[in-house]
């Protein structure tokens, strides 16, 4: 049955059920269709690889529990929506269940980094790129290599050495540091920003040379602004002297004083604050007091005119001189930016690396235009279903990317584009996601966004089926009163109208306001918050658990605050600070003694060790008389003391093995982990992919210093203890409790830049320049001031959608604790959260002078307590086993299956035979053998019967003297006859004499094939003028038997 294509935005505010909205709409994608395939037709969107799994497994679990006749909620709502029988549903889901999991890779519900990879890769050639070109994720090291190697020509490259003297010394002025390497990993940053790529290649042509001779310029033209506003302003009080007026004709003396100043000290003064005075005056037309005499009126109002122009004049003027300073403090550091993306366009093209974070450009520049058909051709597979969810984080290159394929899709029947997303939850403004995407394609009425030709429809989630009843009415409440402090209309419109959840039975609930007064003593101050935080969870329901509870913060040294303070108070806790592999001592130990095997000379490693090692093995010995006893040793006699401890390391041994052995050798020599240990665990999965890359002790010694700070192990949900964690680590989670301390500054940003373009003539050649992001852009010109009110708004945004995701991830009760920001006169700051919370309030008539806590609801758990659930199976034992104590055999290649199942087909001659090939006396049959057990090829108990039979060779009486060291061997070299054929003897054997003994090695029963075989040999080697002696075959069974071959007649 043929179909219109349809195209949906669903409006999901907080736990209004996105993720069964997709599920049910998926579902009734495949359920509604007679192709059992339909499944190869529909691409899944989601932003990270959890929300991606989470799908897929809702996805195949339904499917399952509809094909065992299952009818749950879901089962009801599609076949309500789609009038299909449960009989057909239920046969339906058994076969697209059987077919996905055969077809598994065609299952396509995956993040959009990884749609555009698979689109790259199969565009590599188009776009230049070697077929075997690799994906760099960690772009920030790549950032820091090309960041090293800009400062490395410091003093060979006289450009880049004045170009970052300079940047130095600005900093320096700034009172910054001048640690300019560590200032520039960090500054860096901004060229893998996707919004900011697209203006450095605008730069990209642009040399050292250029950016300092737009420096020479703007410095010479604000010696000539300084110079021209002086002259307004003393030709302004020229003439208001020769007219006989005096500052104190006018009000205040306003408009002498400024262009007094003018006159003296040029821009340096308030310019702006007095300049607002002097426009106030001139609207108002207020120049005078009532006092002033008529004659001194009409004098006033004869010079008005001249006051305007010279005013509009000085403004102009420093506009101007204002442009020009954002612009020559820009200048340097863009240059060294402008530097950094050549070094780093540099390390990708010499490695063959691509950064994961260019994808979204490549695709926009190359492929978007290539007509749809032959995308889907290349990618393997053609989408007909379009599902995307989290809309509000997709950037807006990737969504662009995207349309040239939705609107192929949906030119056809039976087609779709669902969008599912929150306006109010868009938090990743940094990584390219902007709110006013979705909140445009969100919107309804013709004016609205709308890409396709397909009639848009849309869906608002109304119920929020999270929360209790409590919390949602309180966020319904503050987040509409939010909607005040927003200036975008837009926006306002999205608090308020985003903010009329519905509730369901789940009644009651708890939410509690505490403001915190500031402390005088400043370490007091800073520990109040973790305090509040421990009496709140102190305090809670006993039916409630630690792992119940979740405190959100918005930066990360605050979150190391809280998870310290309640560590050092008996709490549990879960952090990503206590999850860092960096935070495990046997982690640290395994690093540490690395560092002493590799520089011998680094007693602070060596420290660390013994300190480490006294305290695991609890020795009784004091603990500084035992350091003092061993620091000194050196490494050998070192290890050989420590035998008496019971601790057995052999240094010879450890060089030889490959570097994740060498890991498990320190663990199990030192007796590190008994039962399991995730960090070591997690750990030793670096080590191992690490080793894959091929890595030295020095090498991994560098990658931890670069890594450490972000490697942690995953911890399973039910762990005992109370979660610590940013807001943006939260989003798409829930809490039973949810505690939400500090305040924030809604207006406050860390070195904000903004690109400015509309540049005047004396800017020729540069389109536009990254700037500061201040107050002093409004005033420059009608750009600026369109910039500064549009990064603001976004800015309010932003931090009001942070604030709604902390709020939002409460189940059962809330608890939020900020600052008492208020002023003597009782005014609050709305610049804060505080402020908000305060005047929220305050509207309710709720607020109190001296009343610092209040509630709404009941304190009571209401919930009932499940069971906690453990969520995977914990491995008790630690499991590691040496090499040489493992009975474990490499299946290597086909060759050496021997003595398994398969080995059958195989003789075992033919592994001895490969053996013999290296050895050339009988010392080296021991040493052959034992590299034939460490690379896995055989096993310890196969290894005593091969050697056993090898000796036999080796020993034979008529074959013992072919194995001594005076004569000249040669293994299995190639001989090429007159035919260009190669021959390949087992074994010659050369006397001084220059005569040579063949000999073969053969398995089975004799056979005149293998005399005919060496007589070809003598035959070449005779041609080679060698003199052949004996030519020997040597059958080897159950018994080694020696044949002669004789010379033909």
């Amino acid at each position: 049955m043929h179909q219109p294509s349809t195209f949906q935005v669903y409006n999901a505010s907080a736990g209004s059920g996105k993720t069964y909205t997709l599920v049910k709409e998926y579902l009734k994608v495949l359920l509604n269709s007679k192709d059992l395939f339909r499944f190869q037709k529909v691409l899944a969107i989601t932003f990270t690889n959890k929300a991606a799994a989470e799908m897929k497994a809702r996805v195949l679990s339904n499917l399952e529990a509809f094909s065992e006749g299952e009818e749950n909620d879901l089962f009801s709502d599609i076949q309500k929506e789609t009038s299909i029988d449960k009989v057909t549903i239920q046969d339906r889901s058994k076969r697209i269940l059987a077919i996905i999991l055969q077809n598994y890779a065609a299952f396509s519900i995956t993040t959009i980094d990884s749609f555009t990879h698979k689109i790259i890769k199969n565009f590599a050639f188009d776009l230049g790129l070697s077929l075997n070109f690799e994906v760099e994720m960690d772009a920030v090291s790549l950032l820091n290599e090309s960041v090293d190697v800009l400062i490395s020509k410091i003093g060979t490259d006289q450009e880049v050495t004045k170009l970052l003297i300079d940047y130095t010394l600005e900093k320096t002025d700034d009172d910054k540091s001048w640690d300019i390497s560590r200032d520039l990993n960090e500054f860096s940053k901004i060229l893998l920003n996707e919004d900011d790529t697209i203006h450095f290649r605008r730069l990209a042509d642009k040399t050292i040379t250029d950016f300092t001779a737009l420096k020479k310029k703007l410095n010479k033209q604000q010696i000539e602004l300084k110079k021209q506003v002086s002259q307004v302003g003393e030709r302004l009080l020229s003439v208001l002297s020769n007219v006989g007026l005096e500052t104190k004709d006018f009000t205040r003396g306003t408009v002498p004083k400024f262009f007094a100043d003018v006159v003296q000290k040029e821009f340096n003064f308030e310019f702006i604050k007095r300049s607002e005075a002097i426009e106030k005056a001139i609207d108002n037309d207020q120049y005078y007091t009532k006092k002033t005499t008529q004659e001194k009126i009409a004098l006033i109002e004869g010079v008005v005119p001249q006051i305007v122009t010279s005013f509009q004049k000085t403004k102009e003027l420093f506009k101007q001189f204002l442009l020009n300073k954002l612009a020559l403090k820009s200048l340097t550091p863009l240059a060294v930016l402008n530097h950094i993306n050549l070094e780093l366009t540099n390390i990708k093209e010499e490695n063959n690396i691509r950064l994961n974070a260019e994808f979204n450009q490549l695709i926009s520049d190359h492929i978007k235009e290539q007509p749809a058909p032959f995308i889907y051709e290349r990618i393997g597979q053609k989408y007909l279903h379009y599902f995307i969810d989290e809309m509000q984080d997709t950037s807006v290159l990737q969504w662009q990317n995207l349309i040239p394929l939705i609107v192929n899709a949906l030119a056809q029947e039976n087609s779709n584009l669902l969008l599912v997303g929150d306006g109010k939850q868009a938090i990743y403004r940094w990584r390219g996601g902007k709110a006013e995407q979705f909140i445009d394609l969100g919107t309804p009425g013709n004016a609205s966004e709308n890409p396709f030709q397909v009639l848009k429809e849309i869906e608002e989630l109304k119920t929020n089926y999270r929360s209790y009843s409590e919390v949602i009415d309180f966020n319904n409440q503050f987040f509409q009163h939010t909607a005040h402090f927003l200036q975008n209309e837009d926006y306002k419109k999205l608090f308020i109208e985003g903010n009329k959840q519905l509730t369901t039975n789940k009644k009651g609930g708890y939410v509690a306001l505490s403001f915190l007064e500031k402390d005088e003593e400043k370490e007091e101050d800073a520990l109040k918050y973790p305090k509040k935080v421990l009496e709140i969870i102190q305090q809670l329901d006993p039916e409630f658990s630690l792992s119940d509870v979740c405190v959100l913060v918005r930066k990360k040294d605050h979150g190391v605050a809280v998870a310290n303070y309640l560590s050092e108070n008996g709490i549990a806790i879960v952090s990503s600070e206590t999850l860092l592999l960096s935070s495990s001592s046997k982690v640290n130990f395994i690093i540490n003694f690395l560092q002493t095997i590799q520089h011998p000379q680094d007693k602070e490693a060596l420290l660390d060790c013994l300190y480490f090692l006294h305290s695991h093995f609890k020795i009784q010995q004091e603990k500084h008389q035992f350091i003092s006893d061993f620091i000194r040793l050196e490494q050998q006699q070192l290890f050989s003391e420590l035998n008496s401890y019971g601790l057995f390391f052999e240094l010879s041994k450890f060089h030889q093995k490959p570097f994740y052995e060498k890991v498990e050798e320190i663990i199990r020599s030192f007796q590190l982990i008994h039962a399991s240990d995730a960090y070591v665990q997690f750990f030793l999965d670096v080590v191992l992919e690490q080793q894959r890359k091929g890595t030295s002790i020095q090498e991994f010694l560098d990658f931890w210093e670069d890594k450490k700070e972000k490697l942690s192990i995953v911890a399973p949900d039910a762990k005992q203890a109370v979660r610590v964690m940013t807001i943006h680590k939260s989003k798409g989670l829930e809490f039973p409790v949810v505690i939400f301390p500090y305040d924030l500054n809604i207006y406050k940003q860390i070195n904000p830049k903004a690109w400015l373009d509309e540049l005047p003539e004396i800017f020729h050649g540069f389109p536009e320049l990254l700037v500061d992001y201040s107050k002093s852009l409004s005033y420059i010109n009608d750009k600026g001031l369109h910039i500064f009110n549009t990064r603001r708004e976004a800015q309010e945004l932003d931090n009001f959608n942070l604030l709604y995701v902390a709020l939002t991830r409460s189940v059962e009760q809330l608890y939020i604790i900020t600052e008492h920001n208020v002023k003597s006169d009782g005014v609050e700051n709305t610049n804060f959260y505080s402020g908000v919370f305060i005047h929220y309030l305050k509207e309710k008539n709720l607020w109190q002078e001296g009343v610092f806590e209040y509630s709404f609801g009941k304190k009571n758990k209401v919930s009932s307590s499940q069971e906690e659930r453990q969520e995977m199976e914990i491995q008790q034992e630690f499991i590691s086993t040496s090499l040489e104590e493992h009975n474990i055999l490499m299946l290597a290649n086909s060759s050496k299956l021997w003595n398994t199942a398969q080995g059958k087909a195989i003789d075992f001659g033919n592994l001895i035979h490969e053996m013999m090939s290296k050895v050339i006396t009988e010392n080296d049959i021991e040493k052959v053998v034992k590299q034939y057990i460490q690379h896995g090829f055989i096993s310890k108990v196969d290894a005593v019967e091969i050697e056993k039979t090898i000796s036999k060779i080796v020993t034979h009486k008529n074959l013992i003297s072919f194995f001594k060291n005076d004569r000249t061997v040669f293994n299995e070299r190639e001989i090429v006859d007159e035919d260009n054929q190669i021959m390949i003897p087992d074994r010659l054997v050369l006397t001084a004499k220059n005569e040579v003994t063949i000999i073969d090695y053969k398995t089975g029963k004799p056979s005149k094939r293998d005399h005919q075989q060496l007589l070809k040999y003598e035959q070449v080697l005779k041609k080679m003028h060698f003199k052949v002696g004996q030519k020997l075959l040597v059958y080897i069974n159950e018994e080694i038997d020696i044949v002669e071959v004789s010379s033909k007649k």
